[in-house]
């Protein structure tokens, strides 16, 4: 039954944005047919500009080009040295020493020294040798110790190192030419590749994999529940449609960024899962309006109206708010996380464009009985009362406020109590499924010749050259100094090999010394030394992310050389991002929570509420990111979300991604939530019963988006790559704390103790307030919104 004891509140003004939707609900009505033509064809018109985006997209982007080790990473190419792009690992049945096998290991060096983009090239049976330049002839090269730590000690596995220049794209064509060549059955030898560039080019190929499945996976289930949502099969394939338009919108724009810079290859799953999840939450939030005001009685077309003039106000809002959040990663050098900016940007805002135009066209078409219009009021709004179990949970919650709010605060204090203990590094090829060749190529490695697997921190003496007895000395204490650092394993330079502070080998070397001795000394200078300055190669730990590796990157920093230096390698990587992000991420942090104010304020017309807004969405992050140490750094749960390899570490950057999106999603349920609270307090100017009311119509609104997206999510989770693996979970799980906790439980409690402080504003702005019409809402179905001066149980008198 109708409510008809509050006043019925003004239209709206025509102007502004109640205006602009309004407009676009009459255009997309009146020329229905001509806008479900143009979605149709633009979307064809996309699919078919994207098509080939995939094979653009590149795995890199995570060192911004500034970053000194960046700039000594193209130092060391004038070397021919650094970490090597990829590693080959050749095992013969006999010994790497046989003539046969000698032979083939030697043109398999002559091959890789003919492509462009190698640099460098170490093997055990050339030893270091660079483009143009072969090793001297007659030597024994296995005489050189530097050149048997590439052979296993059975003899029948050797290494061949080799080094890459270039961009990741460069890097990535350079590998996709050379490792068909390279690898497999080559003569007596069986070729296989690991190292960081192979390790890249799997997660791209496993990536696409991975998402082929999910969308398998999520199809049926999603399908499910939406029917379950919307309780119409048309209803239920309009988010659908809406997320196709945009998924392959964002293709589009992901195809033509490609052709200006470069794009990271996990922007494909991103635009995927983040265009569906916005896709039916704004359809979902367009249709339950349009069945709200049917059910209430309006004709067909005053509910097209009022959906678009409220329905389409809170999918603004909400498309701007997840806006605002993905923007914060547009702050930071990296183009990994920029791209992932771009590609979120563009598939929200498409979403958005999509609903607003496609929504009212397609129920003008579908009309009332297949939009199911009957069965959504009989079944989601059967309860919309105050009997209503969203409506009781609040009540509960706003009867004991301050033992709810601190019940709650403890909870996600535990829940976040792990994330104290995050150790954050770099993605390497763990993340792989263990069946990955690549993975299982890197384990023998590591098994067999750890001293090649070790991590290396490549220290560069720009423009200095040891041409003195001076400086040799200078640069002979230098080395003498970092080989005693704590874990430290060697240095080489030109001065010769040391260890433990004390040198195994001094160069350069007498006549009278052995041949050996010689050819290593001339090696040691020609190699280290360069028209861009010297070079010091310092051995570490095995780990080149793990804290040893960052201490000693540190020790290196802080140790007196010569003239200024650069470092290169993971660990000085890794010191370089986290010094990036640690930089802007009160930039990002800054720009997103004022972005979010200002827009929930405007929304809102309060000031409390966008900073209660804000506050729930901090205490849930800080929740999900101890979740997301919990499992993934710790290792729990694998049974549950997949099997993957735990590495003691957190990736670095794709935890700024999956935060990003539960920002921005549970923002997006916030604005839901909010938009019901206001339009019921703009009816009851009770703050306790517009909270009650508010939440029992949106509740089951975000919670069945929720469940849609959370299936979308877990199925991302199937992925046989950690990282995206990481995100789908992470996201689910604040999606989780956020539906299950926060909104029925804290913002309830949190409403009652403001109590009118939630509608707070300066005098000012509350005069100006009181000359803006609020939004035509009719009194929804079967009571949500009684009257004022009806019961509402037992409150204490802060919950009004």
């Amino acid at each position: 039954m109708r409510d008809t004891s509050a006043p019925h509140p003004p239209a709206p003004a025509p102007g502004g944005l109640n205006g602009l939707l309004a407009l676009a609900g009459r255009l997309a009505v009146r020329r229905r047919s001509v806008v479900l033509l143009l979605a149709a064809a633009l979307t064809l018109l996309c699919a078919l500009a994207g098509h080939d985006v995939s094979g653009r997209l590149v795995n890199g982007g995570f060192v911004p080009d500034s970053a000194p080790s960046a700039r000594a990473q193209r130092t060391m190419e004038s070397f021919g040295g650094g970490a090597p792009g990829f590693v080959l690992l050749a095992r013969t049945e006999g010994t790497v020493d046989a003539p046969e096998a000698r032979r083939d290991g030697v043109h398999l060096v002559s091959r890789l020294l003919t492509d462009p983009q190698v640099v460098g090239v170490d093997s055990y049976w050339t030893g270091s040798v660079r483009p143009r330049r072969a090793a001297p002839a007659g030597t024994d090269r296995a005489a050189d110790a530097l050149v048997r730590a590439l052979r296993t000690a059975d003899g029948h596995t050797a290494v061949v190192l080799v080094r890459l220049r270039g961009s990741a794209g460069g890097t990535r064509a350079a590998v996709d030419r050379l490792l068909p060549e390279v690898t497999g059955v080559r003569g007596p030898l069986r070729v296989d590749a690991t190292g960081q560039a192979a390790a890249l080019k799997d997660l791209e190929d496993q990536s696409e994999k991975d998402l082929r499945t999910a969308e398998l996976i999520a199809a049926p289930a999603v399908l499910l529940l939406l029917l379950w949502a919307f309780g119409s099969l048309w209803a239920a394939l309009l988010p659908l449609a809406v997320g196709a338009v945009a998924v392959a919108g964002a293709l589009a724009v992901l195809r033509a960024l490609t052709t200006v810079t470069e794009v990271s290859v996990f922007a494909l799953n991103l635009t995927t899962a983040v265009g569906l999840a916005m896709a039916v939450d704004y359809s979902l939030f367009l249709v339950a309006r349009y069945r709200e005001e049917r059910a209430a009685g309006a004709s067909h077309d005053a509910a097209l109206r009022q959906m678009m003039t409220t329905g389409g106000r809170t999918v603004v809002v909400s498309a701007a708010v997840v806006g605002a959040a993905l923007a914060g990663l547009l702050v930071f050098p990296l183009y990994f996380l920029r791209s992932l900016a771009w590609a979120g940007l563009a598939v929200v805002a498409l979403a958005a464009v999509t609903a607003l135009l496609l929504v009212p066209a397609a129920l003008s078409c579908l009309g009332e009985d297949r939009a199911g219009t009957d069965w959504f009021a009989r079944r989601r709004f059967r309860g919309a009362t105050e009997q209503g179990r969203w409506y009781r949970l609040a009540v509960l919650s706003m009867r004991r406020p301050v033992a709810v709010g601190v019940g709650g605060l403890l909870v996600l204090a535990a829940l976040a109590l792990p994330f104290h203990r995050a150790v954050f590094g770099l993605s390497d090829e763990r993340v792989l499924p263990p069946t990955a060749s690549v993975a299982g190529t890197a384990r023998v490695l590591h098994t067999q010749l750890p001293a090649v697997t070790g991590s290396s921190t490549d220290v560069v003496l720009p423009h200095w050259q040891p041409e003195s007895p001076r400086r040799l000395s200078e640069l002979d204490a230098y080395a003498r100094r970092l080989s005693a650092l704590p874990g430290a394993t060697g240095v080489r330079t030109v001065t010769g090999v040391y260890a433990a502070g004390r040198p195994v080998l001094s160069c350069p070397a007498h006549a009278t010394d052995p041949a050996a001795v010689r050819v290593t000394c001339t090696d040691l200078a020609a190699r280290h030394r360069a028209a861009a300055g010297t070079w010091v190669a310092v051995s570490g730990p095995a780990s080149a992310y793990g804290p040893a590796s960052t201490r000693l990157t540190r020790d290196i920093r802080s140790t007196g050389a010569p003239t200024a230096v650069r470092l290169a390698g993971p660990a000085a990587e890794l010191a370089d991002i986290k010094s990036a992000i640690a930089g802007r991420l009160p930039y990002a942090a800054g720009l997103v929570a004022l972005c979010t104010l200002v827009l929930l304020a405007l929304f809102t017309r309060s000031l409390f509420l966008p900073v209660k807004a804000l506050v729930m969405n901090l205490l849930s992050l800080t929740a999900t990111a101890g979740g997301m140490v919990w499992i993934f750094q710790d290792g729990h749960l694998r049974f549950l979300v997949g099997d993957f390899t735990v590495t003691g570490t957190i990736d670095l950057l794709t935890p700024m991604v999956a935060i990003c999106l539960a920002f921005g999603l549970s923002m997006d349920y916030e604005v839901l939530l909010l938009s019901r609270i206001g339009e019921a307090h703009t009816r009851t100017r009770d703050t306790a019963r517009a909270t009650a009311a508010g939440l029992q119509a949106a509740a089951p609104l975000f919670t069945a988006s929720a469940a849609v997206v959370i299936a979308v999510l877990l199925a991302l989770a199937s992925a046989q790559i950690t990282v995206i693996k990481l995100i789908g979970v992470t996201v689910a799980l604040s999606l989780l704390i956020d539906t299950l906790l926060i909104r029925p439980v804290l913002v309830p409690a949190v409403m009652a103790l403001a109590g009118p402080v939630n509608w707070w504003l300066p005098p000012r702005f509350r005069r100006e307030r009181s000359a803006v019409p609020p939004p035509v809402v009719p009194a929804p179905a079967s009571g949500v919104g009684t009257a004022p001066g009806a019961p509402l149980d037992d409150r204490t008198p802060q919950a009004r």
